[in-house]
């Protein structure tokens, strides 16, 4: 059965405090930072290229890929996040430029060499909107720069639909209910967090695009589609895949 609620159009401004941002991490085991950030070197330029690390969080992909050599920005919107990947970074005496806020109001002083937008933030966005995101991506890469987009969310990988969902991880439970308003092509999701014995609601939602939709975006904002895998291992994506992963080039 399907249910029936309401999600701000703008949750993700208030959405990633230190609860959502823990379950986060401890749903992402190290082997799968690894894994993407090995995918990452292989289709970005050479290290020392300057990379822009959209919607970096606590900083794992941002944090490796310095390490590697890379000259690294990142920005998000959750100050929390933020003040743990400066933290982790100055740890290190990794020079890396974490800052707290809107991908819309990013103003870089240099083209960047590579961009990666990862994990599923990108469908935050009404399609309009994400239009406009990726046209001011697009106009922040170097020409022969590379873009690397990531996401759960396209039509193709999510339907048929699951009513709910029920998963554990260590310290705690994570149930969550869907509502898809067909109308507006919108995926509302409404969360329990379980977490030390504490419980958190959450709510937050995801505007649902074809792959193809995406592509015509991307491309219109000056990036070359170089291919579409469903893995991090290469694999090509097809209809069930349950990830998109996008490699294109500035033109």
């Amino acid at each position: 059965m399907q249910h029936d609620f309401t999600v701000p159009d703008d949750w993700y401004r208030s959405f990633f405090t230190a609860p959502a941002n823990l379950f986060w991490e401890k749903m992402v085991p190290e082997a799968t930072t690894a894994a993407d950030v090995a995918f990452l070197r292989r289709h970005l330029p050479a290290r020392s290229a300057r990379l822009l690390d959209v919607a970096c969080g606590s900083g794992r992909h941002a944090l490796e890929l310095a390490r590697a050599g890379y000259r690294v920005t990142g920005i998000d919107i959750s100050g929390e996040a933020i003040a743990r990947a400066s933290a982790a970074a100055a740890g290190e005496g990794l020079a890396i430029d974490f800052r707290h806020g809107d991908l819309a109001e990013l103003e870089p002083a240099v083209a960047f060499d590579g961009i990666l937008w990862l994990g599923s933030s990108l469908a935050y966005f009404p399609p309009p909107k994400l239009a406009v995101l990726l046209a001011r991506i697009g106009g922040s890469l170097a020409e022969g720069g590379r873009l690397i987009l990531d996401t759960y969310c396209c039509a193709e990988s999510i339907f048929p639909l699951a009513d709910e969902r029920e998963v554990a991880f260590d310290g705690g439970t994570y149930r969550s209910r869907y509502c898809y308003d067909a109308g507006a092509s919108v995926l509302k999701t409404k969360a329990e967090l379980t977490l030390s014995g504490e419980a958190h609601e959450l709510l937050y939602a995801h505007h649902i695009v074809t792959t193809g939709e995406l592509v015509r975006m991307v491309e219109a904002a000056g990036v070359r589609v170089d291919a579409l895998y469903s893995d991090t291992d290469g694999a090509p994506f097809r209809p069930g895949s349950p990830r998109l992963l996008l490699v294109g080039t500035r033109s």
